[in-house]
C-alpha cells in the first residue's frame, strides 16, 4: 500500500512536471514566435528605411543641375522683386494677413497662398538673394514628398505592397512632368501643398492604426499647412473618404473623426482665406482671355476643349514631350464635338471612371479603384469644367494627379511582373522588373534633366518653349520682351545687340500676328522702341496697348514719361493718373506727377501727390525733398524745413539736402543756421558756384558787406546764375561806400532788372 501510495504520488509529480514542461514549451512557442515577428517587423523596416534613403538620393541627383540655374518666369514676382518677400523676417506678419501677391503690387484678383512665401522671406533673411538656396530647398522638399508618397502607399496597403509603392513612388520621382514645380522656385506652393498633404494623411493612418490623439491632431495641422501652401489641398475633402471610408474602414468611428477633422480644418482655412482677401477688396475676379481662352469661348466650345485638354494630359502622362511653362492661346486651339481627340478623350475619361465604380463595388479594397479615383478626383479641380481656373492647362496640375497614374503603372508591373503573391522589395532585383524600370527610368530621367537646363532663365527658357510651340502668343511675347528688356542693354557688342533688337521685335510682332488686341505685346512693342529713343512709334504703342486695355500700367506709365520728355505735362499727369488706377500704392508714379505738378506752377495739387509717395514709401528720400521743395514754394517754410530735415536723416550728409534746408532757413530768417550748412555744401564742392551765391546772400542779409562781395564776386566768376546776385552786389558795394562798384553793377542789374536802382531792396528781386 506503501508502495501502492508512494506510486500514486510519484504519478501526481510527474504530471505536474509534464504539465510544467508542456507550459514552459507553450511559452518559449509563444516568446518565439513574438521574437520572430519582431525580428521580422525589424527586417520589413529596414528595407522601407533603405527604400527611402534611395528615394531620397535620388531626387537630388535628378534635380541636382537645378542648382546652376538662376530665377526664372514666375520666381521674379514671386521672390526677386517681391517687396513683403525682400523685407525678410519682418515682412512676414504682413504675408500671414495680405493676399498671394501683395508684395508684387500686380494684380487686385488674387489668392492667400502665404506659407512659401514665408520660406522664400526667412530665405532671403538668412542667406540674402541666392536662386541656388532657393533650388535648394525645392530639391528638398520634393524628396520629403517623393518619401512620403512611397511610405503613405506602404501603409495604406499595410505593408504588403512595398515593391509596388516604390515603384510608383519611383515613377513619380522621375516623371519629366514634375520639372516646372521643381525647377521653378516660385512653385514651392505645390511642392509644400504635396508634402504637408501627404503627410496629413500619413499622420491620418497613425490615429485610424493607434487612436492616439496627438497623431490626429498632428494630421490636422499638417492638413492646415498644407491648405495654407495652396488650395488644391480642398479636393482631399474627397480623398480622405476615399481612403478612411472606402479602402481603410477598420475604426468606423476613428474614421468619422477623421472626416470631421477634415471639414473643420477645410472651412477655418477658407473662412480666413475669404476674411484676408475681402479685406483687401478682392475677390474671384474674372479670368482673362490671354490667361485662358476658355474665357470667351461658348459654352459647347468651352466644354469640348475642356475634355480635349484633359486628353492632352493623360498624353503628357505617357509621353512627356514637349513641355512648355506656358499654354495660354494658341497653344490649344479652340475645339467643338466634331473633333475626334475630343470623344476619344471623353471615352478614355468615362471607361476610366466606369472602371473604378465597378472595382469599387467589387471589392472597396481595390488598389486599382483607388489610384483612378485619385487621379480624377485631383485634376478635376483644374479641369475648366465645374469651374473656370486661371490657366488652360498647365503641367504643374498634373503634380497631385500623377500620383493616381504612377500607382496605377505600378500596380500593372506588379500584376505582369511580380512573381504570383510576392510583393517584398526582393522583387525588384527580378530581370523582368528591371528590365522596364531600368529603361524607363533613364529615359525619363533624362528628360528631366534635359528639361531642367531649360529653365536655367528666361532667356533660356523662352527660347526653348516658343520653338516648341510657335503659335503661343504668350511665349512669342515673354521671348520678345525678354531679348529687348533684358539682354538687348546688356550686351556691349553693337552687331549682337541690333540681332537681338530684331530678333525681340520679330517676337512681338508674331505675339500680335497671333492675336492682334494683345495689351502686353503692344505694351512691349512701345516699350522697344523706348529704349532706342524711338519715341513717336513708342507714343502710338503704348497709346494702343491703353485702348486695348485701359489698365495696361507700364503703357500709361511709359507714356508719362515720354509727355514729360516733350514737356506736356498735362498730358503725363493723365497718363500717371491712368496708371495709379492700377498701382494706387506705387510711390514712384505719385512721385513723377508730383514733379510734374511743380513744372505746371500746381504747388497744392504737387503736394497732395507728393504726401502720397511718401506715405507708401516712406524710404523714399526724393520724395520727402520734392515735397520739401513744394512746400518751399508755397513759402509753407516749417513743412518744407521738416521735409527736407526728414530726407537728411534718411540720407545724412547729402549735399542737395543741405543747400535746400540752408535754403529754407534763409527765406525763414534762420541766417547763421542757414550760412554753417551753406559753408558745409562748398566744403563738399569748392566749385560750386551756388555755393558762394547762397552765402554771399547770408552775408548780406547779416549785414556782412565784405564777407558779401567777396563770396557774391567769386559767385559770379563761376557763372552760378543766380540772377540776384548782380543786385546783391550792388547793393552790398553800396553799403561799404563804394560807390564806384556800386554804380558799375547798378548798370549790369538794370540789364537783368530794368526797374532796379541802388534804392531798391534786393528782397524785390
Amino acid at each position: 500500500m506503501v508502495q501502492i501510495g508512494n506510486t500514486d504520488l510519484i504519478l501526481q509529480e510527474n504530471q505536474k512536471t509534464v504539465k510544467s514542461n508542456s507550459n514552459r514549451n507553450s511559452n518559449a512557442t509563444v516568446n518565439g514566435a513574438a521574437i520572430a515577428a519582431a525580428e521580422t517587423a525589424s527586417a520589413a523596416r529596414m528595407p522601407v528605411k533603405k527604400l527611402c534613403a534611395i528615394l531620397a538620393v535620388f531626387s537630388f541627383v535628378l534635380y541636382a543641375n537645378t542648382l546652376m540655374n538662376g530665377y526664372a518666369f514666375d520666381d521674379y514676382v514671386m521672390v526677386v522683386k517681391n517687396s513683403l518677400v525682400n523685407s525678410g523676417f519682418s515682412g512676414i506678419p504682413k504675408l500671414l494677413t495680405t493676399s498671394r501677391m501683395a508684395g508684387a503690387g500686380t494684380s487686385t484678383v488674387d489668392n492667400y497662398r502665404p506659407l512659401s512665401l514665408i520660406m522664400f522671406a526667412a530665405e532671403h533673411q538668412i542667406f540674402g538673394d541666392s536662386p541656388k538656396v532657393g533650388h535648394f530647398f525645392n530639391i528638398l522638399f520634393y524628396a520629403g514628398c517623393v518619401v512620403l508618397l512611397f511610405l503613405f502607399l506602404d501603409r495604406l496597403f499595410e505593408g504588403r505592397k512595398t515593391a509596388v509603392a516604390f515603384v510608383a513612388a519611383l515613377l513619380f520621382l522621375v516623371h519629366p512632368i514634375h520639372t516646372e514645380v521643381v525647377a521653378n522656385i516660385k512653385s514651392r506652393d505645390e511642392i509644400l501643398c504635396f508634402f504637408f498633404g501627404f503627410l496629413s494623411l500619413l499622420l491620418f493612418l497613425s490615429y485610424m492604426e493607434r487612436g492616439k490623439w496627438r497623431d490626429l491632431a498632428l494630421a490636422g495641422l499638417s492638413l492646415f499647412l498644407s491648405y495654407l501652401s495652396k488650395e488644391t489641398t480642398i479636393t482631399f475633402l474627397l480623398v480622405i473618404p476615399l481612403v478612411f471610408f472606402l479602402y481603410r474602414r477598420d475604426n468606423r468611428t476613428r474614421a468619422a473623426v477623421i472626416a470631421v477633422v477634415t471639414v473643420v480644418v477645410s472651412l477655418l482655412f477658407l473662412l480666413i482665406r475669404s476674411r484676408i482677401l475681402a479685406g483687401q477688396g478682392m475677390g474671384a475676379g474674372v479670368v482673362g482671355f490671354m490667361d485662358n481662352a476658355l474665357a470667351t469661348a461658348a459654352p459647347a466650345t468651352r466644354l469640348a476643349t475642356a475634355i480635349l485638354v484633359l486628353g492632352m494630359y493623360l498624353r503628357l502622362l505617357f509621353i512627356p514631350y514637349p513641355l512648355s511653362c506656358d499654354y495660354c492661346f494658341n497653344s490649344i486651339p479652340l475645339s467643338g464635338f466634331g473633333d475626334v481627340g475630343v470623344w476619344l478623350a471623353l471615352a478614355v475619361y468615362a471607361v476610366l471612371a466606369a472602371l473604378a465604380v465597378r472595382l469599387l463595388l467589387k471589392n472597396s479594397k481595390s488598389p486599382w479603384a483607388f489610384g483612378i479615383l485619385f487621379f480624377l478626383v485631383t485634376l478635376s479641380l483644374f479641369s475648366n469644367i465645374p469651374i473656370l481656373i486661371g490657366s488652360e492647362m498647365g503641367e504643374r496640375f498634373l503634380f497631385f494627379a500623377s500620383v493616381g497614374f504612377c500607382l496605377v503603372v505600378a500596380l500593372s508591373v506588379e500584376k505582369w511582373l511580380f512573381t504570383p503573391g510576392q510583393s517584398s522589395p526582393a522583387v525588384l532585383r527580378s530581370g523582368k522588373v528591371l528590365a522596364l524600370l531600368v529603361p524607363v527610368c533613364l529615359l525619363y530621367s533624362g528628360l528631366t534633366i534635359a528639361r531642367n537646363g531649360d529653365w536655367k532663365d528666361n532667356f533660356t527658357l523662352f527660347k526653348a518653349d516658343v520653338e516648341k510651340l510657335p503659335m503661343n502668343a504668350k511665349l512669342n511675347y515673354f521671348a520678345g520682351y525678354e531679348l529687348i528688356a533684358n539682354q538687348f542693354p546688356n550686351t556691349q557688342d553693337k552687331s549682337e545687340q541690333k540681332q537681338l533688337f530684331l530678333d525681340g521685335l520679330k517676337y512681338l510682332r508674331n505675339a500680335l500676328s497671333i492675336y492682334p488686341e494683345y495689351a502686353d505685346g503692344e505694351s512691349a512693342l512701345g516699350s522697344a522702341f523706348f529704349s532706342v529713343n524711338a519715341m513717336d512709334s513708342a507714343e502710338a504703342h503704348f497709346s494702343k496697348a491703353l485702348a486695348l486695355n485701359s489698365r495696361q500700367y507700364a503703357a500709361s506709365n511709359n507714356l508719362a514719361i515720354i509727355y514729360m520728355h516733350k514737356s506736356n505735362y498735362t498730358k503725363a499727369v493723365e497718363a500717371y493718373r491712368k496708371s495709379l488706377v492700377v498701382l494706387p500704392d506705387n510711390a514712384q508714379g505719385w512721385y513723377d506727377m508730383g514733379g510734374c505738378y511743380i513744372q505746371m506752377k500746381q504747388y497744392d495739387s504737387a503736394i497732395a501727390a507728393l504726401r502720397q509717395a511718401v506715405r507708401f514709401d516712406p524710404q523714399l528720400t526724393d520724395g520727402y525733398m520734392q515735397l520739401g521743395l513744394a512746400c518751399f514754394l508755397v513759402k509753407n517754410y516749417a513743412e518744407a524745413e521738416k521735409c527736407i530735415t526728414k530726407a537728411l536723416e534718411l540720407q545724412p550728409g547729402d549735399v542737395p539736402a543741405l543747400g535746400n534746408l540752408a535754403t529754407v532757413y534763409l527765406s525763414e530768417g534762420k541766417n547763421e543756421q542757414a550760412l554753417d550748412l551753406f559753408k558745409k555744401v562748398l566744403a563738399a564742392d569748392p566749385n560750386a558756384a551756388n555755393a558762394y551765391s547762397n552765402i554771399g546772400h547770408c552775408y548780406f542779409k547779416m549785414r556782412q558787406f565784405a564777407e558779401a562781395v567777396a563770396a557774391l564776386e567769386k559767385a559770379v566768376s563761376l557763372h552760378s546764375g543766380n540772377d540776384k546776385d548782380i543786385p546783391c552786389l550792388a547793393l552790398s558795394y553800396k553799403a561799404l561806400g563804394d560807390k564806384t562798384h556800386a554804380m558799375q553793377y547798378e548798370a549790369m542789374a538794370k540789364k537783368i532788372h530794368p526797374d532796379f536802382s541802388l534804392q531798391s531792396d534786393i528782397a524785390d528781386y
